[in-house]
C-alpha cells in the first residue's frame, strides 16, 4: 500500500463531521470516541523520542484502515486534527499537504526514515507550509541522509516548541557538520551525529536525553556542552572515536544527578577513561559501557569496572557474563552485567603471545564479579585453536556454544578443551587428580551447531563426552547435564548409540528443530 493510498481519503469525504459524533459507538460522547481511537492508534507514543519509526509508519496505516469502516468514522477522522500531526516527508507531497492541512493547529510529529533503495525526494511543496507553522513543530527526526537540506531548513527557523530533534548529516559527517538552530527552548531530546557543539550551546541547558555519534572523542566542546546540560540530562549516549584533542589535565568533574541511564561506546580506552574520570552518575542510574581494549589493558579494565560498580568496589559482587570467542580472527568480547549495569569490551587480534595477559584480565573479573555465573560461545574452524577457549578455564563456566564450519576435528578438540589436559594451577597439580586435570568442571550445558555441515564423529564425541562424565561421578562432582545439536545431520542410528550411551551417564543429548538457533554468534 502506497503512502498516497494511506492518506487520501474516499472521494467528497473531507467535510465537517455532523451531530455530535455519538453515533459511532452507541449513546458515547464524542471525547470518549477519541479516548478509544487515542488508545487504538497509539497516539501518546507519536512524540515520544525513541518510538521506533515503525511505529509511526502503523499509526498511519491504522488510520487509513479506521476510516475503511463505515463512512462516519470516516468523516470523524476527517474532522479532527489530532489523528493528522505525523507527517512522513517521503509520502507524496500532495498527500502530506493534505495531512499538513487537517492537523489545522495540532503539534506535529516530522519524520524521515531512508528507504532501502535510493529514491528521488521532493519537498518543495511542503517546505513552505511547514515554514509557516513552525510553531506548530514539536518532533522532528530525520535519519535519512538525503533530507539533510530539509531538515537544516527548518532548523535555521525559530522552533520554539520543538522538544524532540534527530538529524544525521548528508555525506562525510566529520565535513558535513549539522546546523543547529539556537532558538530551540523548549528542546528536551536531541540526537545526532557528528554534531561537534563548537558554538553557543546556551540552548541546550533543558535536555532530558543527549545522544550524540560520531564524535572525535571527548573535547572541550563535548565538556562544555555536557556542563550546560548535567542538571536536567536523565539519559546520556556518546559513541566516540579517537580523542584529537584532550582536556585540561584538571577540569572540574561534571556530576549528573538525574540520569538515569547511560551508553558510552568507545573505539579506545583512552577516550572512555576521560569521560570516566570527568563525570559522576547516580548509583540508581543503569549504564552501559562498551569499548576496544588491547590485551594488556588491565589497569584500565579494574577503572571501568569501578566507575560502573563503585558500591562493590571492595567486595566482590555477584552477576553474570558472556563471553564469544573468534578463534580463527583471535576475536574476544567480553560482556559482564550485574542488576541494571553492563561492562562490554572487546580485544581484536588476539596472539599467542596476548594470552597471559587475557588470561589474568579473565582471572581478574573472574574474582571482582564473585565468580559469575559464564557463557561461552566460541566460533572456530579449522585449524582449531584449542587454548583460546582455555583461556577461559578458571571462570565459572556453565554453558559452552561452539559453532564451526569443519567439524571433522571436533571429538579432539573438545578432549583437549574439556577432557584431561595438564592442571593450569598449583592447586590442580596438587589435588588428588594429580598432574592432569579436567576442563571447564562447572559445565552443564553444552551445544554444538556445524552449520548444516554432518557431525560424522558423533559417536568419537560421544566417547569424549562419557568418560569426562564417568570421571567426575566418580569423583562427586557436578556433572555435564545436557547435550545440543544444532545443524548437525547425524546419522540416525549413531545419534540413537550416543544418545543411549550419554543417557547412561545422565547426559541428554537432543537436536533442535533446523528453524531454531542454538549458537547466537554475532561477531
Amino acid at each position: 500500500m502506497t503512502a498516497a493510498t494511506t492518506t487520501d481519503g474516499p472521494p467528497h469525504a473531507e467535510h465537517a463531521l455532523q451531530g455530535s459524533g455519538n453515533l459511532l459507538f452507541g449513546n458515547l460522547a464524542a471525547d470518549l470516541v477519541h479516548a478509544i481511537f487515542q488508545l487504538i492508534l497509539e497516539l501518546d507514543r507519536v512524540h515520544d523520542y525513541d518510538a521506533p519509526f515503525e511505529t509511526l509508519n502503523e499509526i498511519r496505516k491504522t488510520t487509513f484502515y479506521m476510516r475503511c469502516v463505515s463512512a462516519l468514522w470516516n468523516q470523524f477522522i476527517l474532522s479532527s486534527p489530532q489523528y493528522w500531526c505525523i507527517v512522513n516527508v517521503r509520502a507524496p507531497q500532495a498527500a502530506m499537504v493534505r495531512t499538513i492541512e487537517r492537523a489545522q493547529s495540532a503539534p506535529l510529529c516530522i519524520y524521515s526514515v531512508k528507504p532501502e533503495h535510493w529514491e528521488a525526494v521532493r519537498f518543495d511543496k511542503i517546505l513552505p507550509l511547514l515554514e509557516t507553522r513552525q510553531g506548530q513543530i514539536r518532533t522532528l527526526r530525520l535519519d535519512d541522509r538525503d533530507l539533510y537540506g530539509f531538515g537544516t531548513s527548518l532548523l535555521r527557523l525559530s522552533l520554539p516548541n520543538l522538544r524532540t530533534l534527530e538529524v544525521v548529516p548528508r555525506f562525510d559527517p566529520y565535513r558535513e557538520v549539522p546546523t543547529l538552530a539556537y532558538d530551540m527552548p523548549q528542546l528536551r531530546h536531541l540526537k545526532s551525529t557528528a554534531w561537534d557543539p563548537t558554538s553557543d550551546v546556551s540552548w541546550i541547558q533543558g535536555l532530558e536525553t543527549l545522544v550524540l555519534r560520531g564524535l572525535d572523542g571527548f573535547g572541550p566542546d563535548l565538556y562544555r556542552a555536557l556542563g550546560l546540560c548535567a542538571h536536567s540530562l536523565r539519559r546520556l549516549s556518546l559513541r566516540l572515536g579517537f580523542s584529537l584533542e584532550g582536556l585540561p589535565p584538571t577540569p572540574t568533574t561534571i556530576s549528573i544527578p538525574l540520569l538515569e541511564e547511560l551508553r558510552l561506546d568507545a573505539a579506545s580506552r583512552g577516550t572512555v577513561m576521560e569521560v570516566t574520570r570527568r563525570i559522576l552518575i547516580p548509583p540508581s542510574a543503569g549504564g552501559i559501557i562498551h569499548v576496544i581494549l588491547e590485551p594488556g589493558d588491565l589497569a584500565a579494565i579494574q577503572n571501568l569496572v569501578d566507575f560502573l560498580f563503585p558500591a562493590e568496589r571492595n567486595a566482590p559482587a555477584s552477576g553474570q557474563g558472556l563471553i564469544e570467542i573468534d578463534a580463527e580472527t583471535g576475536l574476544l568480547v567480553a560482556n559482564y552485567a550485574r542488576g541494571n549495569r553492563v561492562f562490554r569490551f572487546g580485544i581484536p587480534d588476539i596472539a599467542q603471545g596476548d594470552y597471559e595477559a587475557i588470561r589474568d584480565v579473565i582471572q581478574y573479573l573472574d574474582l571482582r564479579f564473585g565468580h559469575p555465573v559464564i557463557s561461552v560461545t566460541i566460533s572456530c574452524n579449522e585449524p582449531y585453536d584449542a587454548e583460546m577457549l582455555v583461556l577461559l578455564a578458571s571462570s565459572n563456566v556453565q554453558s559452552i556454544s561452539i559453532l564451526t564450519y569443519c567439524p571433522g576435528e571436533l571429538a579432539n578438540f573438545l578432549q583437549t578443551t574439556i577432557g584431561k589436559r595438564k592442571a593450569e594451577t598449583p592447586e590442580q597439580a596438587d589435588s588428588d587428580e594429580g598432574e592432569e586435570a579436567l576442563g571447564f568442571q562447572s559445565v552443564r550445558h553444552l551445544a554444538i551447531d556445524t552449520k548444516y555441515r554432518e557431525l560424522e564423529e558423533l559417536e568419537e564425541v560421544a566417547s569424549v563426552i562419557a568418560t569426562r562424565q564417568e570421571q567426575l561421578r566418580a569423583k562427586g562432582k557436578s556433572t555435564l547435564e545436557e547435550m545440543v545439536l544444532c545443524h548437525c545431520y547425524p546419522d540416525e542410528m549413531i545419534f540413537a548409540d550416543a544418545q543411549s550411551k550419554l543417557g547412561a551417564v545422565g547426559i541428554r543429548l537432543w537436536q533442535v528443530d533446523d528453524s531454531q538457533v542454538i549458537v547466537d554468534f554475532y561477531l
